[in-house]
C-alpha cells in the first residue's frame, strides 16, 4: 500500500530489495476493524500503523514520522471555502466514524478526549476507506483524517482543511518481541528506521502490514 508510511513507503522496500535480493515484501492493507493490522494475530511479521492502536503496549515499535490532523468535508459544506478550521468548530457536526469494537483507536480519529466534554455525533460507521469517502461525499458526516490524506486521497465531492486545536498523528512500524530474533523480520525494521523521513511541519493510513517475507519466485 503506497501511503501506509507516505512517500517513504517505495523507499522502504527498494531498501529492504537491496538488503535481502531475491526476497519480496507482501504488502497488505487491513480493514480498520483490524487496527493491528493482523499483528495481534500472527499474520503479519511486522505492519506500519497509525498510532494509538489497541495493544500496542504488548507490541515493539519505532515513530517514524508525525503529521497534522485535517478534516476531509463534503465539497459542499459551509466550512469547505474557509483556509483553516478551528476544531471546535466541527463537535456539532456528524463525524463518518470505524466500528465501535476499534475502541480508543475510533476514539482517537474523533478526537473525543480534546471536545471539552462535548459528545460525538456519529452519522456513518464502516470499516472500509472506500465507503469512508464516500460517506463523506455524500454528506452523510465528516471525518479527521492525516494530512497525507490530501495527497493520497484527492477525490471529487471531497474538501480538505487543515485543522486547529487537535492533536498530531503518527505512524509507527510494529512488530511482535517475538521477532525480536527474525533476521529479516529485523531488516525490515531496520529499512523502515534508515528510510525514516526528516521531519517537515509542511509535509507530514491506513494501517498496512507485512506479511511473510519471502524470497521471490
Amino acid at each position: 500500500m503506497s501511503s501506509a508510511a507516505n512517500e517513504a513507503t517505495q523507499q522502504i522496500i527498494a531498501t529492504f530489495a537491496r538488503r535481502r535480493p531475491g526476497w519480496q515484501v507482501d504488502m497488505q492493507q487491513a480493514a480498520w476493524s483490524d487496527a493491528t493490522a493482523g499483528l495481534a494475530t500472527g499474520d503479519v511479521d511486522a505492519a506500519l500503523l497509525r498510532l494509538p492502536f489497541p495493544g500496542q503496549d504488548e507490541v515493539r515499535l519505532e515513530v517514524l514520522l508525525t503529521e497534522p490532523r485535517w478534516v476531509a468535508l463534503p465539497a459542499t459544506h459551509p466550512l469547505a471555502a474557509r483556509d483553516q478550521i478551528s476544531f471546535d468548530q466541527l463537535w456539532d457536526e456528524p463525524f463518518v466514524a470505524a466500528p465501535a469494537e476499534t475502541g480508543f483507536w475510533r476514539d482517537y480519529w474523533l478526537a473525543t478526549s480534546e471536545r471539552d466534554g462535548r459528545p460525538v455525533r456519529i452519522g456513518y460507521v464502516t470499516d472500509q476507506p472506500d465507503a469512508y469517502l464516500a460517506a463523506i461525499t455524500n454528506g452523510y458526516g465528516i471525518a479527521l483524517v492525516p494530512q497525507s490524506a490530501s495527497r493520497y486521497y484527492a477525490r471529487p465531492g471531497i474538501t480538505y482543511r487543515p485543522v486547529t486545536g487537535v492533536s498530531t498523528s503518527q505512524v509507527c512500524v510494529a512488530w511482535p518481541p517475538a521477532n525480536d530474533t527474525n533476521p529479516v523480520a529485523g531488516d525490515f525494521v531496520r529499512c523502515c528506521l534508515d528510510s525514516k523521513p526528516a521531519p517537515d511541519p509542511n509535509n507530514p493510513p491506513p494501517h498496512c502490514g507485512l506479511r511473510r517475507v519471502r524470497p521471490g519466485q
